[in-house]
């Protein structure tokens, strides 16, 4: 694993959360053509537009647009990254505001970079898909314990 990789991706992420999300340009040039991009929403949320999955970097950059429209990024720390082999993961926390809601959602995230040739061919993004469905309305915020319901 080259250690340039780590260093600009951590320079991205540095650029991401000091634009509070709003200069994703330094992923892209991360990527390759051919990228691979998945979210935890694929599996929980498939009808929501930021579900995924995104194959080439045209349709990132649509993925990112579209966050851009729905979310505010609050905050954005860096906890570790952490390089072995052809993998580059992201440890840290978000924190994001829902535009049409205004509810606020705040969770660890995990990003799995897969890089081949200097390049990232695949991504994957782990965060609290439940409080992204509540604060972007897809669930509802009310929590009934089994004994209610």
């Amino acid at each position: 694993m080259s250690d340039d990789f780590r260093q600009r991706l951590a320079a991205a992420y540095d650029a991401w959360g000091t634009s509070a999300g709003t200069t994703p340009v330094q992923f892209f040039e991360l990527m390759d053509e051919a990228i691979e991009f998945h979210t935890v929403l694929e599996r929980e949320f498939p009808w929501d537009p930021l579900s995924g999955p995104f194959s080439g970097r045209a349709a990132v950059i649509g993925y990112w647009t579209a966050i851009a429209e729905s979310w505010e990024m609050i905050s954005s720390k860096t906890d570790a990254i952490v390089a072995e082999g052809d993998r580059v993961v992201w440890i840290g926390r978000v924190r994001w505001r829902n535009r049409r809601t205004l509810r606020e959602l705040a969770t660890a995230k995990v990003d799995i970079w897969t890089v081949w040739r200097g390049r990232a061919i695949r991504y994957l993004e782990m965060f609290d898909s439940a409080g992204y469905a509540r604060a972007a309305g897809l669930l509802d915020t009310a929590v009934v314990s089994p004994a209610e319901g």
